[in-house]
């Protein structure tokens, strides 16, 4: 934890499970009408609900060179007319910084694109670990009808860029189809 001086860290535990998480940072959560200008299209029955898309448990670490920031997320399961629940997606504000996921629970995909216009999707899931290197975006999206739960870790320092994604978009929107996942061009 931070010490009364806010200089220090000290040695500390986060416990979770699949019935709760002890977390003693920041909690973050994404409503449906907090992020529906990132899907495709919008639906008033989810605007009514307006069900929670996404929770993250970020570690109690300050966000400066040397730290590393740690957080847990919980993508839960459904679609917006069809495409998947999602995470806003990010740059980092510092682009030489990577990120590591590793997949708890529940079945997604990373989608990773850089501002040169290479796309890549990884998969994510249980012992799955996903390396996202220095100068990619990255969103993360549930394909399962769970929730998909994944730790991940980044040099704290890193920040977020959510302005370039929100302009720009990313390159392909992923819907379920009749017979699986199916790859839309935006």
């Amino acid at each position: 934890m931070i010490s009364k001086e806010g200089k220090d860290m000290k040695p500390f535990v986060v416990n979770f499970s699949d019935i709760g998480i002890d977390f003693k940072g920041n909690h973050i959560v994404r409503k449906y009408n907090d992020i529906k200008h990132i899907f495709k299209t919008t639906d008033p029955t989810l605007e009514r609900e307006n069900p929670v898309i996404y929770e993250v448990f970020e570690g109690p670490i300050q966000e400066k060179e040397g730290e590393l920031m740690f957080l847990i997320t919980i993508l839960y399961p459904g679609t917006v007319n069809g495409e998947f629940f999602m995470t806003k997606g990010h740059y980092h504000t510092v682009e030489n910084t990577a990120e590591v996921y590793l997949g708890l629970r529940g079945k997604g995909l990373i989608l990773c694109q850089t501002k040169k216009g290479e796309f890549e999707a990884v998969e994510i899931g249980p012992n799955k670990v996903v390396y996202i290197p220095p100068f990619w975006a990255h969103r993360t999206v549930n394909i399962s009808d769970e929730p998909l739960i994944f730790f991940a870790v980044y040099p704290a320092h890193a920040g977020h860029d959510y302005e370039t994604v929100e302009k720009e978009g990313f390159k392909k929107r992923i819907f379920r189809g009749d017979n699986g996942i199916l790859f839309v061009e935006q």
